[in-house]
């Protein structure tokens, strides 16, 4: 058994991401897996809680007190902590290039080069991270996001009660979870809001940095962040799901987690122009306000049980099972 280790980087109880699922999965194949917390963990008794076999969370940075099986794999994903994994002797260096170090995360260019140039292999979730780092490192592998199907594929049908904070007018939702950030075509939200006042509008998230101009109408609804465990609760009621991002250089290099998510429940699921949801073939792309909203409005009634079983085998092929797969093989090809 050999041992991965991530650095605080992420606090693992805010949103369910990439490092979360993914390491969760590498621990169901065998491997140790802890997962450094920035912030407190919920039982502040114990500096190592166990979540599930294999898998620990640690409160701070005690790598002295972890016990290392094996060869110590350093999986990072945040470029500016690359000091912390200096600690580590004879270490196994993974990349995970998550995202494009500009605009929101031009921090992340401190450390990036460095993190290219010395890491074992490099993971990229998109083709434009792929192109990247295929400049500085020869062993560059695509391991796009995927989905937690069966957490999700329970929203394909309608299980529990309607949340109390959903709209109880009964007009179609429109549904959104994520970070609420400033990568959001806010403005497109407005556009689509003001043109469909017969749809309602539900965003579900924490906000991630200072958005100028959040959209105010009557059918906009902002839930907050909702635990993890709850986020099928609210899709299984989303008559469609969206991705509204702005296309810039950051965003045409990501490959939205919540895409998977959507679709692993049957839902139609409309996008700006992001490159990496186009290799997916479902997704409905928008290159423009207008073919946004037409093709809202086409979805929105969408019956065909045809095509709802399409997005699901797309989502079950892409689940984090399987990226962990991946994953382990092409580890296991170095170490």
């Amino acid at each position: 058994m050999n041992t991965i280790i991530y650095p605080p980087t992420i606090d693992y109880f805010w949103v369910y991401q990439r490092p979360q699922q993914i390491l969760r999965e590498l621990a169901r194949l065998g491997y140790k897996v802890y997962f450094f917390n920035n912030s407190i963990i919920k039982d502040t008794r114990k500096m190592i809680s166990k979540i599930e076999k294999n898998f620990y969370i640690v409160n701070g940075l005690g790598f002295n007190k972890i016990k290392i099986e094996g060869i110590p794999i350093l999986w990072v994903s945040y470029p500016p902590g690359l000091e912390q994994v200096n600690f580590f002797k004879n270490k196994f260096l993974i990349f995970d290039a998550i995202d494009y170090p500009t605009e929101e995360f031009i921090s992340w260019e401190i450390n990036y080069n460095k993190l290219q140039q010395s890491a074992n292999v490099i993971f990229a979730t998109s083709e434009k991270l792929f192109n990247l780092n295929k400049k500085k490192n020869k062993n560059v592998f695509m391991l796009p996001n995927g989905a937690d199907f069966k957490h999700f594929n329970k929203a394909f049908n309608v299980f529990s009660d309607l949340p109390f904070d959903l709209p109880y007018n009964k007009k179609p939702i429109v549904g959104y979870f994520g970070a609420l950030a400033t990568w959001i075509d806010w403005d497109l939200v407005d556009f689509l809001a003001n043109k469909n006042k017969d749809f309602n509008f539900v965003f579900i998230g924490p906000f991630y940095n200072h958005i100028n101009n959040l959209p105010n109408q009557d059918n906009i609804f902002y839930l907050g962040r909702k635990d993890y465990s709850k986020l099928p609760e609210y899709l299984q009621y989303f008559n469609v799901c969206i991705i509204p991002f702005k296309i810039t250089s950051m965003t045409a290099a990501c490959d939205p987690i919540k895409a998977y998510e959507y679709l692993s429940a049957g839902k139609d699921v409309v996008s700006t122009n992001l490159p990496e949801l186009k290799k997916l073939k479902v997704i409905k792309i928008a290159k423009s306000y207008k073919e946004f909203n037409d093709n809202l409005r086409k979805v929105i009634y969408n019956k065909s049980n045809l095509e709802k079983e399409r997005y699901i085998k797309i989502a079950k092929e892409n689940s984090w099972g399987i990226r962990a797969e991946y994953a382990d093989k092409i580890i296991r090809q170095f170490i």
